[in-house]
């Protein structure tokens, strides 16, 4: 939606509101997409957003408060009682009821619960015994399951039957008498097939699917490698209990790269940059400060290290101090460069662990080279503007062995992270600007002191 139309729509709207026009209100939305609908009571305040909310109809009601971020969602259901709560869940799926009821409080969301269909309370309970994160907690319970020896008649007319129920429907899944999934049929080849043909005989026995205890991340890895619309969902003993649609896949997507962006900054949670204008001070700033702490602490240590070599670089070390700067930061480049392309490979499942050797020697390469090339102009500029070639290759030779070491580094942390099961995202960019103050400032200051006491001319 445009910024020049949303402003129409929501003068328009907004006319409708103040005349209380709720019919005409609820017609026009009728035809609306639940998140353009969203994004104009994004755009609202108080009683005018509330008012038009109200005013849906429930099913659409259903899935615009799904498309709503956090805040929004507890500002619109402020105040509601368990009925108005209890008539929006009847209309979700069993995956998006699950995740509307778990931010209720608990009292709430039992007497809700109490209120919906036993049959649809049983689902929601069910997936709410669920890891959050897992596939288990993402799944969703419709679907349609037919037995190997049922026909390609029978199967269309189980998905007629479920049609109202189940919003999209590209797989039949095929079982046996205990429940385990034998086979998928997709919806093109069960429309090709003759209507007497059996399951059995045009089914795809060759099934991807998950645990119920998979992590999400595993989970969406799995689809966006094998191009999957959804994935199945089965128990230890192979049984099948939902399906992970791709609507799903694509959120738990979205939330592992916010997650995995806001731990490269140094921030605890995604959930400090998602919410940054709405979290208090107090939760923001301890959010923060452990990754800031292990900042400092880094930065004492280069103190410590500038310290121990200035009384062995009295005279020089002014003039050192002057490309302090461009070696540091050319380093913490080379070293988020590497990191950054080595957790998203980890993230995306481009880079395995058996492929640690291959990088690292690939990262390797690279750095040399973008170091002697960075060192060789840094070495003409100083030979040049300062008119000392012999200062120009210490601080040439300096920046190609930190830039070298910081790819390295920032290579390798990533790989090692994940060979012990600790997320890439959490530690990487923290330990990269630790060890590049560290590391590089120990290298240059180390270079400058062997140069000047025993090969400078």
């Amino acid at each position: 939606m445009e910024e020049l139309d949303r402003q129409e729509i929501l003068d328009d709207v907004s006319y409708l509101i103040e005349a209380k026009q709720a019919p005409k209100l609820r017609a026009i939305m009728l035809d609306a997409y639940p998140a353009d609908i969203a994004d104009l009571l994004s755009h609202m305040e108080g009683e005018h957003r509330d008012y038009l909310f109200a005013a849906l109809d429930p099913s659409i009601a259903a899935d615009v408060i799904l498309e709503v971020d956090e805040s929004t969602r507890e500002e619109l259901i402020e105040g509601w009682d368990e009925n108005r709560l209890a008539a929006l869940v009847r209309e979700m799926n069993s995956d998006d009821a699950a995740d509307f009821v778990i931010e209720l409080s608990p009292e709430l969301a039992a007497k809700v619960l109490k209120l919906i269909e036993p049959e649809d309370s049983a689902e929601v309970r069910q997936l709410l015994a669920h890891e959050e994160d897992t596939a288990g907690g993402i799944m969703a319970l419709e679907l349609v399951a037919m037995a190997q020896d049922s026909t390609v008649e029978e199967a269309i007319n189980e998905i007629r039957k479920k049609a109202d129920e189940i919003e999209t429907i590209n797989h039949v899944y095929v079982i046996d008498e205990n429940r385990r999934l034998v086979g998928i049929v997709p919806l093109k080849k069960l429309l090709l097939a003759e209507a007497y043909t059996p399951l059995s005989a045009i089914m795809n026995r060759d099934v991807i699917s998950v645990l119920v205890g998979t992590d999400q991340e595993e989970v969406a890895k799995l689809a966006r490698k094998y191009d999957l619309l959804s994935v199945p969902v089965v128990d230890a003993q192979g049984r099948l209990v939902g399906r992970i649609t791709y609507d799903d896949i694509v959120d738990v997507m979205q939330e592992e790269v916010a997650e995995d962006i806001s731990h490269m900054a140094g921030i605890a949670s995604h959930g400090d940059i998602r919410d940054a204008h709405e979290s208090s001070v107090l939760r923001t700033a301890r959010l923060r400060l452990p990754w800031l702490v292990i900042g400092l602490f880094g930065g004492i240590v280069a103190a410590w290290i500038l310290s121990f070599f200035e009384s062995r670089l009295q005279q020089n070390i002014m003039v050192l101090m002057f490309f302090v700067p461009v070696v540091m930061a050319m380093g913490g480049n080379a070293g988020i460069q590497s990191s950054t392309i080595v957790v998203h490979g980890l993230a995306t499942g481009s880079i395995g662990l058996g492929d640690m050797l291959q990088r690292l020697l690939r990262e390797m390469r690279v750095a040399f080279l973008n170091g002697f090339l960075c060192g060789l102009l840094l070495l003409l500029i100083v030979t040049i503007g300062w008119r000392q070639p012999h200062f120009g290759a210490l601080v040439g030779t300096s920046l190609l062995i930190v830039m070298f070491v910081a790819a390295v580094v920032g290579a390798t942390v990533p790989l090692l992270l994940k060979r012990f099961d600790v997320d890439p995202a959490i530690a990487t960019g923290p330990f990269i600007t630790i060890s590049n103050d560290i590391l590089g400032l120990f290298i240059y200051m180390g270079i400058s002191t062997m140069y000047f006491l025993y090969l400078r001319p």
